[in-house]
Parts: C-alpha cells; structure tokens; sequence
C-alpha cells in the first residue's frame, strides 16, 4: 500500500508485546528514543490459512492502536518480494478509516503461537482494491530481515554519489521497460503519494511530474512537532527534505532491532542503498476512501531521527542516530512589501532527488514574500559549501519579467546542484546550500541601442569605459557606463568591437497565465536538461586535475549572467558564449541589441 508523508509516534505499545527500555540518544540536539529490542518472529513456514492476529498502526496523532486480522492464504516463491500472506482486516478502526489505508504500510502483524507467545508474520504492505478495502497483502518478515543476514547486515553504508543516468518511473512495469531500453540508467519508482509540508500548492503539479505522476498533499502552513520514538505500529517518514520544508511519504514501523528499524514492508523508491532522512510523524487524520481504494493518511513529519539506508523491495530499512544532511538556508525579500522569508531545512544527500528538491527550495521564500503573480526583477544569489570544493562556489545573477519572475528564474539551484553530484568524474555532494533572493516591483530589463568607448585611442589590454545607451523596458533611453577591459590580442589600427547581450533569456515581456495559476496547474519548477548535458560531459575535459575539470564545466555552465554585457573582438563568434570580454552592467538585464564600438588601438 502506498504512503503518504505523514509521520506518527508511538506513545503506547501494544500489552501483549514485549516492552523494551528506551534510551536517550542525542541526534543533532535533538532527544530521540531509540528502537527496542527485537520482537520474536514466526516463520513463514508456520504461517497457515485461518489464523487470526492483530496488527497495530496509528490513524490519529501518535497513539499506537489495533485491528484484528484474518490470515486468508499464503503464496509462496523464491526470492525477493517472492512470498506474500494474504489477510483480510475487520473491526470497527476499518470501518471508521475505509479499509487500509495509505501510510498503514509496514503496520506489524503479530499472530501468538501454541506456545502463548505473539509473533510478528510480517508488515501489511499492499491494498487489494477490494469493495470494502479490506484485503490486503503481508509481506513476510523473513524477506524483510533478508534471512540469510538479519536487519544489521541489511545496514549498508550508501554508496558514494551516482554517477548514472536516472529514470523516474511511475510504476513497476514503466520502470521494467525503461531498465530494458536503459541497462546503464538507475531507475527509482516513487511511491504513489507524497506529502508536502510547509511550501506553497503552487508547487505541487511540477513536483508530482518529476515524481512520476505521484499524489502530492500540500500541507500549509508546517508544523514542526519534537521528535518521538519508532517503535512497531508507530509512525515513520521517508524525506527527502526535513524541517521548515518536508518532503517525503508515510509509513508504519514494522520490527526494530537496537538502533535499526524495518518500515514499509514495500520499497520507497526502490534505489537500494539510499541515505535519505528519517523521522517520525503525527497523524493528522485518516481519510477514509474505501469505494475508490484510496483511504490515506493526512499528516506531517515530526523532527529528524536517523537515516534511512536500504530501500528495496520488500521494505525500508533505517537506524537511529546521526544524521548526515545537507544544511540549507534559504531566504527572500521583497522590497515593496518590505516581506521577509528565511527558511532551514535538511536536505538528503541522495543525488538522484537533490535536483527535485533543489527546485522546492528556490521557489519557496519567493512564493512567500510576493503579492501573488509578481512582475518586477529577481536578484539571486546561491553560495554552495562542499568538501570537495577548495572555496564555496557563488552563483549571481538576474531576472527580470512583465508576468512571472518565479517561473523564469526557477532551476538555477537545480542546475549546480546537478553538475556537481551527478557528474561522471568526480561527484562531489554539498555541506550546505544558502540561497538569497530579492524581488523589485520594478521590471529593470533593457536592450542595446549603441556602445562606444572612451577613450577612443586604446592599447590591448588596456582597462576602458564603456558607454552602453539603453532602450528601457517600457521607458526611454538611459545612458550607462561601465568599465571593461580592451581585448589583448587586437592588432595594430582602427577596428570595430560588437557589445552583445551576455545571456539573452533574463527576461520575459509576456503577461502570466493567470487562467492555468487559478486552476492550480501551474508552478514555477523548471526541468534543465542542459545541467544532466553538463554533469555528464564533465569527464570528456582532459588538462588538468578531476577538481579543476569539475569547477571548469561549473563555470562554464553558470556562465549566464543577464545583467552583462560581452565585448567581442573581430572574428570571435557571438554564439559562442566562453568568447569575448564580459563585462557587469549591475542591476539592468539586458535582453538584446547590439552596439558597435569603433576605437584605433596603438
């Protein structure tokens, strides 16, 4: 059964299980309980078509409550998601939540032997669709713990950052067919539904499409509720992004074992070895939806606990303990409101989702701070700190629209971030990201209408000014004049210098689409192809070490500031952009024209 990201706590275990101590654990200043000891379990083997037990999830808050289920039968097969008991769930709490519902993944079921003693079969992992929404799938708890090695040996450091293509799929057999045309790409399948907390609707329909087509819930404003224990029954969140914004799916503790914790009882994206963060969660409600098959939990995360380190198949594997993030601050202003939005969150270092959440992260203090669909220009500066990196790499630049200055100015965060951990030669995961934006009502957008250079007379090399006349958007002509340097390698004599927009496409004259903003369907997120071109041409540089190819292709591929201008020499190509001299025309985007500058060098 797919989950959303909710997130409950268990206050109370069920009587009949074996209670262990809790042990305070400190965890990036924040008091978690760590898992008890290991429940027995039953094997398959015992398992028979009859039986009758309880499973035990959370529907509101984080009290930890019962069912009774009915074992209907068992199918069993080799291997990895091989074997499956399937139960059918009654009581009055399934009548009051319409069945299973989504984020019920991973509610342990314990049937007690002939020896007296409750044993857990497994976790609840698949609704069947069923009228009443009551039959439903066990995964065992012998695939679960992988038998040959127990929950430790499933505890795996991650693997360093990807260095693959990556496929989002949005189910099993889409995923199949793209691993058959894709044999060299990592293909995750994300679950079904995912919750957003914190951040703006806006953003839901361009994070659903880079999710697969997944149901995202957006939960306004965020309520950022003190950590809890994970313990069987109780609620458990897979994030991708943790604490003032979250981002994840729900599910239910299955089994704990020291500091490690089984959930899920289904694959959360299914990429294997993973480090993506872990929480608990408070259960907000249960909706029930039986005649669709689709009730679900409504909730939100509650403060970090630990990592999630397997995702596979037939579960999610977690421990408590340190937690190993990307610390991100995120702040915006807007001038005319004198409105300020300064966000902090955890981002998880996994490559192949840092791209999605990249975009959440830049658009969110904007969509906060402005006065609806914002016209006006967007100032943005990203600052991204990084081990492998020798100094923090600083991203400026500036964009300006008649409509929508979130849209245009959407994916720049995404783009580093995607060269820097998706390369093939050296990826290289963020210690922290810090993103600053300021927005003007002011829409500060010009073309060229004539350059000249003073002095006239010049030898190469030399620095200069630049005297730019400039058509305003909507406006007259402004005279500007900034300094740049004459080009070394001009010869001797009267020549001509073409001054150039740097980067063309800072700004955008059209009006928003106010009809598809109401309907909800639009959102600032932008996909950057060109990042995934330039992450992966990384390796094809040769000259010089792996870091200074890396930080060369970063360079290259940021290289767009819209407030410059370049100043080209005769013979050099205007559509190559690493040629000429670029100059900073500060607070203007320029948007086109030309100038000719005519000069006589000595």
């Amino acid at each position: 059964m797919a989950h959303t990201m909710r997130a409950s706590t268990v206050r109370a275990r069920p009587p009949a299980l074996r209670r262990a101590a809790l042990a305070a654990l400190a965890i990036c200043l924040v008091p978690v309980a760590a898992a008890h000891a290991a429940d027995p379990v039953m094997p398959l083997s015992e398992v028979r078509p009859g039986m009758t037990g309880t499973a035990y999830t959370v529907v509101r808050g984080t009290e930890i409550v019962p069912f009774p289920v009915t074992v209907l039968d068992v199918s069993r097969g080799p291997g990895p998601g091989g074997s499956l008991i399937i139960i059918r769930a009654s009581g009055p709490l399934m009548e009051a939540t319409g069945g299973i519902a989504e984020g019920m993944s991973g509610s342990p079921v314990y049937v007690t032997g002939g020896d007296g003693i409750p044993r857990v079969i497994g976790a609840i992992a698949y609704g069947q669709g069923d009228e009443s929404n009551s039959i439903g799938g066990i995964t065992p708890i012998e695939q679960m713990l992988a038998v040959a090695g127990g929950t430790r040996a499933l505890v795996r450091p991650a693997p360093s950052a990807a260095s693959r293509p990556v496929h989002v799929a949005p189910d099993r057999a889409a995923a199949a067919r793209l691993r058959q045309r894709h044999p060299e790409a990592r293909v995750l399948v994300p679950l079904v539904r995912w919750t957003l907390a914190g951040a703006h609707r806006r953003l839901a329909p361009a994070l659903s499409r880079r999710l697969g087509g997944a149901q995202v819930d957006v939960l306004e404003p965020r309520t950022v509720r003190p950590a809890v224990p994970l313990t069987p029954g109780s609620s458990v969140t897979a994030l991708v992004l943790g604490g003032d914004l979250a981002l994840g799916a729900i599910g239910t503790v299955t089994y704990t074992d020291g500091d490690t914790v089984l959930a899920f009882g289904h694959p959360f994206t299914g990429a294997g070895n993973v480090r993506l963060l872990m929480g608990g969660g408070w259960v907000i409600t249960t909706v029930p939806a039986p005649i669709r098959a689709q009730s679900y939990k409504l909730g939100e995360p509650t403060a970090l606990v630990g990592m999630v380190t397997g995702d596979r198949r037939d579960g999610v594997v977690g421990r408590l303990g340190r937690i190993e993030a990307v610390s991100v601050r995120t702040r915006a202003r807007d001038v005319r409101r004198g409105t300020v939005s300064d966000l902090r969150a955890q981002m998880a270092p996994q490559p192949e989702l840092v791209p999605v959440v990249a975009d959440l992260v830049q658009a969110e203090p904007v969509l906060r701070v402005r006065d609806g669909i914002t016209s006006g220009t967007l100032s943005l500066r990203i600052t991204v700190r990084a081990p492998g990196l020798p100094r923090p790499f600083v991203y400026r630049n500036v964009y300006a629209a008649a409509g929508d200055t979130v849209s245009l100015s959407s994916g720049a965060l995404s783009r580093i971030l995607t060269i820097l951990t998706q390369n093939t030669l050296l990826p290289v995961m963020p210690g922290s990201v810090e993103v600053v934006q300021t927005l003007d009502p002011r829409v500060r957008a010009a073309v060229i209408r004539s350059a000249r250079i003073a002095p006239s007379t010049v030898r190469p090399g030399q620095r200069a000014r630049l005297v730019l006349t400039l058509q305003m958007w909507r406006g007259g002509n402004r005279r500007v004049v900034v300094p740049v340097r004459i080009p070394r390698d001009l010869e001797p004599g009267r020549t001509s210098l073409r001054v150039v927009a740097n980067a063309e496409d800072g700004f955008d004259p059209s009006f928003a689409d106010l009809s598809s903003v109401l309907s909800g369907e639009s959102a600032p997120v932008r996909t950057d192809p060109a990042a995934a071109r330039a992450a992966r041409a990384v390796a094809l540089q040769t000259g010089a070490t792996r870091r200074e190819r890396l930080l060369r292709a970063l360079r290259r591929a940021t290289d767009d500031r819209h407030d410059a201008v370049r100043v080209l020499a005769p013979g050099e190509d205007e559509e190559d952009a690493t040629e000429g001299t670029t100059t900073a025309v500060p607070g203007i985007v320029i948007s086109g024209g030309r100038g000719i500058a005519r000069i006589r060098v000595r």
